[in-house]
Order: C-alpha cells, then structure tokens, then sequence
C-alpha cells in the first residue's frame, strides 16, 4: 500500500509518500518539505494569512517534488492522509482542500489525521522501531506542549498540557529578546552548550501543577534581560543567560516526565515535537529514565512538522473513512474516536 502524506497545519508545506509492504515494514519513498521560515522572519513570528498563501503557491511544487523523487505516478497511490487538525485554519484549509481535489479526481480513498497524533508515533517510523504499548510521550514543540500516556492506538491519556504557552513559544520569544533572528529558539540552545552553569536564576515553574505553564516564566526572563540590558552583548554574559533560560524549561518539563514515569509502567519514553532536537532535554531526560525502559525520539528532520508522520498514521488507520470534511483549529487528540479495525 503507497501512502500520500499531505501537512499544511502551521508554516511547513510538506508531502511524504510511504509504502506498507504486507509485514507492515515501512518505507519513505519521498519526504518533502518546503519551509517559510525567510517568509515570517522579518515579522518575528508567522503571520497566518500570509502562510495560507504561501502553501497555496507551495503545494503544487511540493507535489511534483515527492512523485519525481518516489519515481511513482499519483495513479499508484492507494490512499491521501492529510492534517485536518490542529493548526491554522486557513492554513489547514488549503492542504486539506488540495487533498480532497486529489482524492476526487483520482478516486483515492481520503482519510484526516490529528497533527499531534502524528507526532507520537514519528519516532517509530523515523527510527523503524516496532510500536509496543503502552508508552509515554512528551510532545514539545511551539504550539504544542503535552505529556502523554499512549496506552493504544487512538487510546491517549492526557497527563500534563500547557494551560497558555508552549515551551516552543518560550524559547523563541526569549531568542527575540536576546536578539536572535526569528526562529531563535535554537540559536539560544545552542548558545546555552557553550556553558556549563550561569550566575543568573530562574524560577522552577509549575512544579506543584498538573499542566506545564511558561508564561510567568517568560515574564520572568524578560525581567532578567533588562536587569541585564548593559551588558547583554558580552558573549560570556550572553551565554550564561541562555542556560539559565534552557534550564528552567527543560526543568519543568522533565520533572513532570519524571512524576509519571513513577507512577506509570511503560516500555518507552518518547520525545517528539520540535524542541525534540534539543540535546540539553535529551540529556536530562535519558539522566532520569530506568535501565529497563528505552528513549526513543525521531530523527533530526522528523522532529518538526512533516507530512511522513501524517502519511504513517494514516497507514495505521487505513479502515478509517473521513467522517466531516472540515479542519478543526483544536482538536484535542483524546477526543478521537477509539478504532474499531485497526491493523495493529
């Protein structure tokens, strides 16, 4: 079975075509993305219409990238999964509506998929690891930022959630304020490596809550810069704010981690998202993990938005029909209705 994956849900124009052999082996035939990280930099952030106008222009390219690489005709493809949610509506629009113009003109079976439910099950196709529940999965990226316990296909436990903004958001917000070119989220990382410890405090933020929450921290770190305003630019200074900023994320987001993995028994932890590709969280997380349980996170290129994890949720939920033709801007993945066929 050859999949078309089709992902417009923020900023990234992507198409990935993969193909399930009868063992249900996986393998990408193309991934394809087309960024707009130039377009939005000059605003400090993504301007949503401007977005949806750029998949428009995007998609057609895109499209005709992923069959030249795969060498396959569309003909040869037996099913479209695209991203219905969540995301920017009139960005989620134009994929979806370019995947229903496929699925029309060439009768192909059209399917929707949940964003964040492509993310938890991106480091076993990236990775060609064999999915075994239950596992825990920590989705961090700069929308989304949620703890979640997988205990079946479409069966999510929602165990922590962001309640305002995403530890994504709060990285690149604070590279804005050190003066990193937008994204600077991983600038900022990568400025942080440099140093092993920092002067400067930060607060531990919502250790005694549920959900993550980064919005007094980010309150806190624009506090901080000021204070610090005059002596910003030596790169000693720099470098030692930056730690203090990665740590007091990457806290909050492995204590919680940690706190479930007590109370959970599970064969992997999962980090998956965009911050995925953050080494610091990589390292304080495998630092809390048992022997008996093994760290899983995608490759570099699957850790942000891509169409090959849509494609391969799809491939999973292949006996599913597309019930409403619309895209949902929320879309809350344990809201998703449990499978009755599934191929796992």
């Amino acid at each position: 079975m050859k999949i078309l994956g089709i992902e417009t849900s923020c900023d990234e124009t992507a198409m990935s075509i993969l193909e399930f052999d009868s063992n249900e082996k996986v393998e990408i035939l193309a991934d394809e993305v087309s960024s707009q990280v130039n377009l939005h930099k000059e605003y400090g952030g993504v301007v949503p219409e401007l977005a949806a106008r750029e998949h428009l222009d995007n998609l057609p390219k895109v499209f005709e990238l992923a069959f030249k690489k795969a060498n396959i005709q569309i003909s040869d493809i037996d099913l479209i999964a695209v991203t219905q949610g969540p995301g920017l509506k009139g960005c989620l629009l134009m994929g979806f509506c370019y995947a229903q113009g496929l699925s029309a003109l060439h009768n192909i079976k059209l399917i929707g998929i949940n964003h964040i439910e492509g993310h938890l099950f991106s480091s076993f196709f990236s990775l060609g690891e064999k999915i075994e529940f239950p596992f825990l999965s920590l989705s961090v990226s700069g929308v989304h930022t949620e703890l979640v316990l997988v205990e079946g296909f479409a069966k999510y436990k929602i165990l922590a959630r962001t309640i305002d903004d995403a530890a994504g958001e709060a990285f690149d917000k604070s590279a804005n304020l050190l003066g990193f070119e937008y994204p600077g989220g991983p600038d900022l990382a990568k400025l942080a490596d440099t140093v092993s410890e920092s002067r400067f405090e930060l607060p531990k933020v919502m250790r005694q809550s549920e959900d993550f929450s980064f919005s007094g921290l980010k309150t806190a770190i624009a506090q901080l810069v000021k204070k610090n305003k005059a002596s910003i630019n030596e790169l000693q200074i720099k470098a030692e704010i930056c730690f203090s900023i990665q740590d007091s994320i990457v806290d909050s987001l492995v204590h919680k981690t940690r706190k479930a993995l007590n109370r959970y028994d599970v064969k992997y932890l999962s980090l998956v998202g965009g911050v995925s590709a953050n080494s610091y969280l990589k390292k304080k997380l495998k630092e809390i993990i048992p022997e008996s349980l093994k760290f899983i996170s995608p490759k570099k290129h699957h850790c942000t938005d891509n169409a090959a994890m849509i494609a391969f949720v799809g491939g999973l939920r292949r006996y599913q029909e597309l019930e409403e033709r619309v895209v949902y801007s929320r879309w809350p993945i344990e809201k998703l209705a449990p499978l009755v066929q599934n191929v796992l």
